[in-house]
């Protein structure tokens, strides 16, 4: 089988899955990219029709240091230019950090030619220093052996809803201490006069309720100990507010304290964007009351599965009920970067877990 590999803005007809609301997502924020920030399809076709793709996003010449753990970025902030970088992301950030694989392929017996000639394509674009593939810890026994490093990266959190009629029958379900939690949490929340607002996007991108999410999305991300590279497009102030997003707005005495926002696949509700305002958010607990409303509307809209994303917070991990183990596999094309990564960077990236128990250290 031979195949051409072709970048493209648009995911080709022929791969989409049903007009599926995820890929429709990253096609969406195609339009907003930056100078530093580009998304686009890499597509694997034969005789000139598409048989598979992935998305891809390029990050280029970021410093490498600006994902590493605090400390370690402080103590390597000399290198300066010299840690400038252009790396290829493929994952599933932009489908609302979906736990599944990002490879698409018409014809799933073929999806190992597929993925080589993608993985060959992405590695011999002029210009590229690094390949960075997040996949399902299942989907990941090729990476070893094509010369990637491998380790565990945050599990992706899920809240299972399937059988639940409504959040009183969910509240049920859990364990003696997680309902009382769950009471007390609601009423600190409506002691301190909180409510809970629903709304569907797109919003007036120059109206209050836009300017105090994007206020909490700010707040959020000066607080998070994650750098999260593509931000620039993920939550640029246009995309977010054309973005067609299900937002959930916690408010305390009139103030915004927070908002959790969704996009629906199917039978899962998965979350998208959050942003909190910390000088009240944590007195009322917000946060906490946003994820049972949350877990509501994945009832009430018929899902079995409420997705929250990375495993980036303790208040996420006690509202899992499973965690999906994902793996990142690294490709650089300098051997000392390779030797760098292998010996030293890899460990110290903030979304860091471990080595990935099937890996070998490539040489």
């Amino acid at each position: 089988m031979v195949l051409e590999v072709t970048c493209v803005k648009r995911l080709p007809a022929a791969l989409a899955v049903a007009g599926s609301p995820l890929t429709c997502n990253f096609d969406f924020y195609a339009r907003y990219a930056t100078s530093r920030t580009e998304l686009f399809w890499a597509v694997a076709e034969e005789h000139g029709a598409p048989l598979g793709a992935v998305p891809v996003v390029r990050l280029t010449r970021r410093p490498a240091t600006e994902v590493l753990r605090a400390e370690v970025r402080r103590w390597l902030g000399w290198l300066g230019p010299l840690a400038r970088k252009t790396t290829l992301l493929v994952d599933t950030s932009f489908w609302a950090y979906d736990d599944r694989s990002p490879w698409l392929c018409r014809d799933a017996s073929a999806l190992a030619e597929v993925r080589r000639a993608i993985v060959g394509g992405l590695q011999a674009m002029r210009g590229v220093d690094a390949v960075w593939i997040t996949e399902p810890a299942a989907s990941t026994g090729w990476g070893a052996a094509a010369g990637f490093l491998q380790f565990a990266t945050l599990p992706m959190v899920h809240v299972a809803t399937g059988g639940c009629a409504n959040w009183q029958e969910f509240v049920e379900r859990q364990p003696k201490k997680r309902r009382r939690n769950l009471r007390a949490e609601h009423d600190r929340f409506a002691a301190a006069g909180g409510s809970i607002e629903v709304h569907q996007g797109p919003l007036d991108a120059q109206g209050v309720l836009t300017a105090e999410l994007l206020a909490c999305l700010s707040k959020s991300a000066e607080r998070s100990e994650l750098t999260v590279p593509y931000n620039d497009v993920l939550v640029h102030p246009a995309a977010f507010a054309a973005q067609s997003q299900i937002i959930l707005a916690a408010r305390a005495g009139g103030r915004l304290a927070g908002f959790m926002s969704f996009l629906q696949s199917g039978r899962r509700l998965m979350q998208c964007h959050g942003g909190l305002d910390y000088d009240v958010s944590h007195e009322v607990l917000a946060y906490h009351n946003l994820i049972a409303a949350a877990i509501g509307l994945a009832i009430e809209r018929g899902c079995e599965v409420l997705s929250m994303g990375p495993l980036n917070n303790e208040t996420k991990r006690r509202a899992g009920t499973d965690f999906r183990p994902m793996v990142a596999n690294l490709w650089n094309r300098n051997p000392v970067d390779r030797w760098a990564a292998a010996r030293f960077f890899a460990r110290n990236f903030q979304v860091y877990r471990g080595p990935f128990p099937e890996a070998e250290t490539p040489r």
